[in-house]
């Protein structure tokens, strides 16, 4: 891993996950890419006036200053950490789709509330369309989540062949921190919990042989409801993250549908890392 994204709008929450950046890019020898997106009103036909041209001159100038003083911070908490900003005007998932197929980026931390005040139980709008459109891993820190060392993360699996090719990826996340990466598959039928277990495994026996991490383990399920499951379980071994891959678009729909907000309330708790598979 070469490079981490965050992008900031000089919120806590933002400032909370440039140090999570920060701790994960030491422990992997990453850089860390700061960015802050500007995104100017246009008038009629996407015609932009000089009042909104002056308007981006003034939000640049201020952005610059703050992320100044940003990388100043940084690089001397962090030394010898390397430590770029740049200020962007455009879309911000745009700006981030840009950065990450430039081969800028082989993450992106970002904050899940902003200088909004916006106070939603679930994800806010930008890291779920961040998630959901770009191809590289995303860590999505909650508001109130103040960096420590992940020593748990759970990892919600179907036990499908599929995500073999991306365990290294998960395992890259495990080793920074010498965390307990723990698979977990929630089952919805308890008829089949005997060939879940049989299917957990063969899975364990595929790891294995990908990897020589040993801090790994293996836990099957019954729960009606996959994300009132993962609370429960998430709960009980006190992870301090929870993994997914986005291929496994039902599980995505599932833990973010509005509907479960009060079931999915932990994702308010601990950070999330969405994997592209």
């Amino acid at each position: 891993m070469k490079s981490i994204l965050v992008p900031t709008d000089f919120s806590e929450n933002a400032n909370t996950a440039i140090e999570y950046a920060c701790e994960l890019a030491k422990s992997l020898g990453a850089a860390v890419f700061i960015i802050n997106v500007y995104t100017p009103a246009v008038t009629q036909y996407n015609i932009i006036s000089p009042l909104i041209e002056e308007e981006t001159g003034r939000a640049r100038k201020l952005a610059k200053e703050k992320l100044a003083s940003i990388q100043e911070l940084v690089q001397s908490q962090y030394k010898p950490l390397v430590c770029n900003t740049e200020f962007v005007v455009g879309g911000l998932l745009e700006a981030i789709e840009e950065l990450v197929d430039k081969d800028k980026a082989d993450l992106v931390v970002m904050g899940t509330r902003g200088a909004s005040g916006l106070d939603k139980i679930l994800f806010g709008s930008n890291t779920t369309r961040v998630i959901e459109k770009v191809k590289c891993p995303v860590l999505a820190i909650p508001a109130e989540c103040p960096f420590h060392t992940p020593k748990r993360i759970v990892y919600a699996t179907d036990f499908n062949n599929a995500e073999l090719d991306h365990v290294g990826k998960l395992v890259i996340f495990s080793k920074a921190f010498n965390a307990e990466l723990m698979f977990t598959h929630i089952t919805t039928d308890r008829a089949a919990l005997e060939s879940e277990e049989l299917l957990k495994r063969n899975f364990a026996k595929r790891v294995s042989a990908l990897t020589d991490y040993s801090s790994i383990t293996y836990f099957v399920k019954y729960e009606d409801d996959i994300s009132r499951a993962l609370d429960s379980f998430t709960t009980q071994v006190d992870a301090d993250w929870i993994a997914l891959f986005t291929r496994e678009r039902k599980m995505f729909e599932k833990l973010y549908n509005p509907s479960l907000t009060k079931a999915m309330a932990y994702q308010t708790k601990i950070p999330l890392l969405a994997i592209k598979a």
